[in-house]
């Protein structure tokens, strides 16, 4: 055979086979393609798998907090009322001045009941799930505004003399002087537990800058 015919035989091999050439490129392409779809497919779903559990993370951690707060509300607002009630009455009952004996009679009559089942076991119960849910929030600013919630209280009752040997407006006021502190620590705490995580972030930096310092 000529290398003419050759030549020839070659240029239509070529042309004969030209077609399926192309159609097995194609498939091959279009195979390369679609499994780098598959990929990118593949790592998008991660991604919204990966955001989905940060958002239920998220949802549990506001859901936590919410609830912490609104226990810490349920166990602090009834003792917070009774605390403002026994002091309007007992500084009602004390503001004017009158003999020891009179008084004595009215705390009896009107507020000694009252004073008596504010007791101190309450308010350790109350203390202590406060500090409980205090630790569930890691935040020891929580747990410390707590105890100087109890300790206010204990010194503005500490202000009381129910012996009726004291009266007037220079007694009255340091009990005011008291509850108005009271009601800061009160307004606080709630603050901080309300926005414990930003508050805590913030503490965690200060320390670690201290430290840097140091």
């Amino acid at each position: 055979m000529s290398n003419t015919e050759q030549s020839i035989n070659l240029i239509e091999l070529v042309k004969a086979i030209g077609p399926y050439f192309v159609a097995v490129a194609g498939m091959l392409f279009a195979f390369i393609q679609s499994k780098r779809l598959a990929e990118i497919t593949k790592e998008k779903d991660l991604e919204i798998v990966k955001l989905q559990q940060k958002s239920l993370i998220s949802m549990e951690k506001l859901k936590s907090k919410s609830a912490a707060t609104l226990k810490l509300q349920e166990i602090y607002s009834p003792l917070y009322a009774k605390f403002e009630t026994i002091i309007h009455v007992y500084c009602g009952l004390v503001s004017n001045k009158k003999i020891s004996s009179e008084i004595q009679d009215d705390l009896i009559k009107y507020f000694v009941e009252d004073f008596v089942s504010f007791s101190v076991e309450c308010r350790k119960i109350v203390l202590a799930e406060a500090i409980a849910i205090c630790q569930y929030l890691q935040d020891h600013k929580c747990y410390e505004l707590a105890v100087k919630l109890d300790i206010k209280i204990t010194e503005a009752l500490s202000l009381f003399d129910l012996s009726g040997n004291s009266s007037g407006i220079e007694h009255v006021e340091p009990i005011y002087k008291a509850q108005r502190e009271l009601s800061l620590l009160y307004v606080a705490f709630f603050y901080r537990v309300a926005n414990f995580e930003t508050a805590a972030n913030k503490s965690r930096n200060a320390d670690a800058a201290s430290c840097i310092g140091s």
